[in-house]
């Protein structure tokens, strides 16, 4: 009896259809193009998680939707029968599930079955119900999104400040700079390094969120894949190297391409009948595919990031090793210097930054700066700094005092900053607004004319020169 095969509708795709499936291919290539003026705010196992992993799951989910090249997602045949549709049957078996009879591995295709999976069920064999194909889809993109979560909680944290500072550094050095912006740079500098613990702290915790993400995306995948994930790439490579006599691929027990499908129906008679089916699953030619670069990928991520906690920790934990990196990425930088300030993890942590995407010879005069403002002779740190203030007075250009009330008389109420004595590295003080009655005129900052609508010098009264009109 001839068997009528479903027709797959498959139809070669459009010339913009195939245009758009290169351009996601080759994005892959971005991920090793070599950009001078990147400025990166964080390491490889970022990149390795939140963008290589990212775009390989994208990448297979594209797969996944291409019909035109591996047709229907599922295609059965209904043995030559007139009084039941193709297209029932399939649309029956794709909403129910197909399954397959697994017998032991000892049994192989040709001799003991037609193809594994596919015999008559005895008293002690067990069907396997594969219903995993249909969430593929989703699955993967759900894990993309996963994925992508550390990365999107550290550049909250960020906010682009660290971002914005190396930034600013990287347009001009330090000393070309007029007097007013290069105070303001350094003093950027100060201020992160005075908060650099709570950012190093939050980047360390993104680097165990990943490790422990990764630790939840396997156990989820294994629970998908009917337990099966765990081992698959081990059992792939025993199954390339053994016999070709006699192996028993695990793919095909994972992700079968040929199952059965029970359909029940009532007959002309009133009873009912059973039609026992065989669909065929195209799209699990990829799938075990996907799934068994995951396992290699998952495998890699793991070491990686578990070699850079092991690496964090150790610089958490030594000094010496702090001193010794930051040493290493910017060599003329005075040795002493580095050393002060790698004590604390948090001051290396922003410092890394900078080295890395400075020159080491502009970084070696951004820290003499840093040291000249925020230091004592001793290496102590400063808790207020004047040369801000300084830079500021040195820029007005009239100056018409009127006597305040209290003249000679101190503030009780004023505190300053950093008289504590503790609890701040490095830290400063900014300078005092104006008294009422100054006329305050300065220079603009590097970059703004004059007469630009993007630079307001500071008017008169009441005004902040700290608050009101901080470039």
């Amino acid at each position: 009896m001839p068997v009528n095969w479903p027709t797959t509708g498959r139809t070669p795709g459009s010339a913009m259809e195939y245009v758009r499936q290169l351009k996601a291919l080759t994005t892959f290539s971005s991920l090793f193009e070599f950009n001078a003026n990147q400025i990166r705010v964080d390491n490889i196992v970022f990149k390795l998680h939140s963008t290589v992993t990212v775009l390989i799951l994208l990448v297979g989910t594209m797969f996944v939707s291409m019909r035109q090249y591996f047709g229907e997602p599922i295609e059965c045949m209904n043995g030559g029968r007139s009084d039941i549709q193709i297209a029932t049957i399939q649309h029956y078996c794709w909403l129910e599930a197909t399954f397959s009879v697994p017998g032991p591995k000892t049994e192989y295709a040709g001799v003991h079955h037609a193809y594994p999976g596919i015999k008559t069920q005895g008293p002690n064999d067990k069907k396997v119900y594969h219903k995993y194909y249909q969430w593929v889809y989703f699955v993967l993109i759900i894990q993309a999104i996963l994925f992508y979560v550390p990365r999107y909680i550290w550049k909250a944290k960020e906010a682009k400040r660290i971002r914005t500072l190396i930034s600013e550094l990287k347009q001009q050095h330090i000393l070309e700079r007029n007097e007013y912006d290069r105070q303001r740079l350094v003093q950027d500098v100060a201020d992160s390094l005075l908060i650099s613990n709570d950012y190093f702290y939050h980047f360390f915790m993104c680097e165990v969120f990943y490790m422990i993400h990764l630790v939840c995306q396997v156990w989820f995948t294994n629970m998908f894949l009917g337990g099966a994930f765990l081992y698959l790439g081990l059992e792939w490579l025993s199954f390339a190297h053994a016999s070709i006599d006699y192996r028993y691929d695990p793919l095909i027990r994972v992700f079968p391409r040929l199952t059965k499908c029970s359909f029940q129906k009532f007959g002309f008679s009133g009873t009912i009948e059973t039609i026992d089916t065989l669909c065929f699953l195209p799209l699990n030619i990829v799938n075990e595919k996907i799934y068994v670069v995951l396992w290699f990928w998952f495998l890699f991520l793991f070491i990686v990031t578990g070699s850079y906690l092991v690496y964090r920790i150790v610089l958490m934990v030594l000094p010496a090793a702090r001193y010794r990196r930051l040493q290493a990425m910017a060599p003329s930088t005075d040795k002493k210097c580095l050393k002060r300030l790698s004590s604390r993890a948090g001051n290396w942590f922003i410092l890394q930054f900078l080295a890395n995407n400075m020159k080491p010879s502009h970084f070696r005069d951004l820290i003499d700066e840093v040291m000249k403002a925020h230091f004592d002779q001793a290496g102590k740190p400063l808790y207020k700094s004047n040369k801000l203030g300084k830079a500021i007075q040195n820029g007005l250009s009239s100056v018409t005092p009127s006597a305040p009330k209290n003249s000679g008389k101190p503030d009780k109420k004023t505190k300053k900053f950093g008289d504590k004595k503790g609890g701040l590295d490095i830290g400063f003080n900014a300078p005092s607004a104006p008294n009422p009655g100054f006329v305050v005129k300065r220079d603009p900052p590097s970059g703004h004319s004059g007469d630009s609508d993007d630079w307001v010098g500071l008017g008169s009264g009441t005004e902040d020169p700290l608050n009101d009109n901080w470039p």
